[in-house]
This record gives structure tokens, sequence and C-alpha cells, in this order.
């Protein structure tokens, strides 16, 4: 399928938004942000916890929330804070946002036409 990427907008709330450039992991679960961007987002403290990498490694990494725009969709998705050279997302934010990769053409869908449930795109991550 190749690498996909896409600009969107990341943030601790839907009204303080940075744009920055993702690249699609099919194969990740969450989305993933360097350290120094969670920094300048401001995202509130999470929880340590462990991953797996595609090399099956496990490493020690931090899970929080951020609020995504991506294509129009919005909501609070899951974020691993992991040494990585570039914001990426996963499965859980597209599903989150009712979006998937198509893996004929590579390109980005839209899997049902509305937006996603309050419950996903209204949580607030609180100060």
């Amino acid at each position: 399928m190749g690498l996909l990427k896409i600009t969107g907008q990341i943030g601790r709330t839907e009204d303080q938004l940075v744009e920055a450039e993702f690249l699609f992991d099919t194969g990740g679960s969450y989305t993933a942000i360097p350290p120094r961007l969670r920094q300048q987002l401001g995202l509130i403290p999470g929880t340590p916890a462990r991953t797996q990498l595609a090399d099956s490694s496990i490493v020690d990494i931090e899970l929080t929330w951020a609020y995504l725009r991506l294509n129009g969709r919005e909501g609070s998705v899951p974020v691993e804070i992991i040494d990585v050279p570039e914001p990426m997302i996963g499965v859980t934010a597209l599903e989150a946002l009712g979006m998937k990769v198509n893996p004929v053409s590579g390109e980005l869908e839209v899997v049902w036409p509305f937006r996603a449930p309050p419950t996903m795109w209204r949580i607030r991550a609180k100060p």
C-alpha cells in the first residue's frame, strides 16, 4: 500500500489544536507522538504502559488522550507518548473518527456518513 500521510490537527482540547503531518500506521493500535510534541501540546500526564513494536521488542510508554481532527472528523483518541520520528495515527483513532484506510487505493475513507457518537468526540481533558 505504501506510505500514507495526511495533515491534521492535534491538541489538548478542540480549542487548542496544532497542525501536524501524520503517517498512518495500519498495524498500530494507538496514535503515537514524540515526547517533544506532547510537551508542546500540554497534554495531561498519562498512565505508564508497555507496548510491543513491529520488531517484537517491548518498550515503556505513556498513554494519554488528545483531541484529533482529520478530514473534517474530530474526537478524543488515546495517544502513546513514544520516541517516534514523526506522529503516527493508528487504527483506534480511525475507528473513533469513523474512517478507514482503503487497502487497494491507500486512501482514507469515511466508514459512516455522520459524526462519531458524543462519548467519542466530546471527552475533554481536564487540567
